[in-house]
């Protein structure tokens, strides 16, 4: 552990001592948000064998089913979960955030500590690590439409063999 580093550690413990009792509202938030998006996915997938909006019997499914599927799950999960998640969030940030001194605001808004940090002063397991944390978020958000158009494509070239 180099001496940056092991600054941060001691920021972040002394930050988690002044403010433990914020650290115990934001898990048990994070907690009852993963809990109920979970119980909110179950209760929809039973919810949608029942009235028909989808099949009951895997071999069924159809693109349609797929796309209509995401599409409902991601309503229910804005309205039922992230409505209640953004409300406790602005509610914090007035309450709480806006209170705090002006440091301690930029020390949580840029938590690893490089936002205004010359390039100069940086490791190369920082600019190493800051890459594929890069790469990790553009993947993910151009990776995930391309590999369901890649499957809708295979879907259709079995189809149209067949």
């Amino acid at each position: 552990m180099n001496e940056n580093e092991e600054f941060l550690d001691k920021e972040q413990k002394r930050f988690l001592k002044r403010h433990w009792k914020m650290t115990i509202v934001f898990a048990a938030v994070f907690v009852a948000a993963v809990v109920g998006a979970v119980l909110v996915f179950l209760w929809f997938i039973d919810t949608a064998q029942a009235t028909g909006l989808l099949p009951s019997i895997l071999g069924e499914f159809t693109v349609g089913y797929l796309v209509t599927f995401f599409l409902h799950v991601i309503f229910w999960e804005l309205l039922l979960v992230a409505s209640w998640v953004f409300v406790i969030i602005l509610v914090i940030y007035f309450k709480w955030y806006m209170k705090l001194p002006e440091e301690e605001r930029m020390d949580i808004i840029w938590i690893d500590g490089r936002w205004d940090l010359a390039f100069n002063s940086w490791t190369l397991n920082d600019w190493v690590f800051s890459w594929l944390w890069a790469v990790f978020w553009v993947m993910l958000i151009i990776g995930i439409p391309v590999m369901l158009y890649f499957l809708y494509w295979i879907r259709t070239e079995v189809q149209s063999e067949s």
